[in-house]
């Protein structure tokens, strides 16, 4: 695993990849922080995380940009696009044992199993897609 994460259960380090604090440590208590807006320290803390910059921004710069600017949570649907990621990023860091290059190669290739959709994309563009990917990982 990753040596970045430490928590032990896939709530807890879902929510340590979003940078909140370890009494969100479940689906109950993550889905309500999502769903007030997280802030834009979570993505800075999965970017911190991650073993290289991604090709594809989770969310649009401006939108970050703004609401780090701003001090302001990034809206609901922006949070869940950024959960969403978390979400198949933990299970790719499981799958790969914390390999950060075989993590990022798999998110950022086009993967048959998805069709030919990249896997980064694809968990990114709704809750259904990261399930689709975190579904290919667990297969």
């Amino acid at each position: 695993m990753n040596d970045k994460l430490t928590r032990a259960t896939k709530v807890d380090r879902i929510s340590e990849l979003l940078g909140l604090p370890e009494d969100i440590n479940s689906t109950a208590s993550l889905t309500a922080q999502v769903a007030n807006g997280l802030s834009c320290k979570s993505l800075d803390t999965i970017l911190n995380v991650m073993f290289s910059q991604p090709a594809l921004n989770i969310i649009p710069d401006r939108v970050y940009r703004r609401a780090k600017q701003e001090k302001q949570s990034l809206s609901p649907a922006k949070s869940q696009i950024v959960y969403d990621f978390a979400r198949a990023y933990e299970v790719a860091d499981r799958v790969h044992n914390g390999n950060g290059a075989l993590v990022m190669r798999f998110l950022e290739k086009p993967n048959p199993g998805l069709g030919g959709a990249i896997p980064m994309s694809l968990a990114i563009s709704s809750p259904a897609g990261a399930d689709a990917v975190i579904e290919l990982l667990n297969s």
